[in-house]
C-alpha cells in the first residue's frame, strides 16, 4: 500500500466530490413540473429549477418518465402540456455560486415546517386523536425527512437545522403518546 503525502491529501481534498444537477422544467401544467420534482431527489430553488444531487442516469430516467406521460396525453387527447427541460451538471464554482439560493430555501421551508411542527403538537396535546392527525404526522415526516436529506446532501445548515431536530423529537415523542390512543 503506497503512503500519501502531505501533497497528495491537499490535491485529494480539492476535487469536486459531488454531482450537483441543475434541473430547468418549463411547461404550461404546473403538475408536470412537480412531477419530475417528485421524482428526484431535488431541492426546488424556484418554480420549474431544481438543485438535485441526484445521480443523472435517475435524473435522465425521471425526465423520460414525464416526457412519456407528456406524450401519451398528446396521443390520447390530441393535445397536451407543452414540456421543455434541461439537466445540467454543476462545477464546484456554479455549485457555490448557487448554494446561497439552496440555504435561503432551506431555511424558508425550515421555518415553515418548525410552525406546522408547533401546531401538530398543539393538536395532539389537546387530546383529540383522529386519522387526519395520523395522515398530517406521516406528510410532515415525510417532509421533513426531505428537507434534512436536502440539508445533508447540499451540505448546508442553517441554524433552523438545529431547532427543527429539536422540535421533531418533541413532535415523534408526542406522537407515539397520541397516536397510540
Amino acid at each position: 500500500m503506497a503512503s500519501l503525502t502531505c501533497r497528495d491529501v491537499v490535491f485529494l481534498s480539492k476535487v469536486w466530490q459531488g454531482a450537483v444537477l441543475l434541473v430547468i422544467v418549463k411547461s404550461d401544467d404546473v403538475e408536470v413540473v412537480k412531477r419530475v420534482g417528485r421524482q428526484l431527489d431535488a431541492l426546488e430553488l424556484l418554480p420549474g429549477v431544481f438543485l438535485s444531487w441526484s445521480p443523472r442516469e435517475k435524473a435522465e430516467r425521471a425526465v423520460d418518465a414525464v416526457k412519456r406521460g407528456v406524450v401519451r396525453r398528446w396521443e390520447e387527447a390530441g393535445e397536451g402540456p407543452a414540456l421543455e427541460v434541461a439537466v445540467l451538471e454543476l462545477t464546484e464554482e456554479q455549485f457555490k455560486a448557487v448554494r446561497p439560493l439552496a440555504r435561503a430555501v432551506i431555511e424558508r421551508v425550515g421555518s415553515a415546517l418548525l410552525e406546522e411542527m408547533g401546531r401538530l403538537l398543539e393538536k395532539m396535546r389537546s387530546g383529540k386523536t383522529t386519522r387526519d392527525l395520523t395522515g398530517w404526522y406521516r406528510d410532515l415526516a415525510r417532509r421533513y425527512e426531505r428537507l434534512v436529506n436536502a440539508s445533508i446532501a447540499l451540505d448546508v445548515e442553517p441554524t433552523i437545522m438545529g431547532k427543527l431536530r429539536e422540535r421533531w423529537k418533541e413532535v415523534t415523542l408526542e406522537a407515539g403518546r397520541a397516536l397510540r390512543r
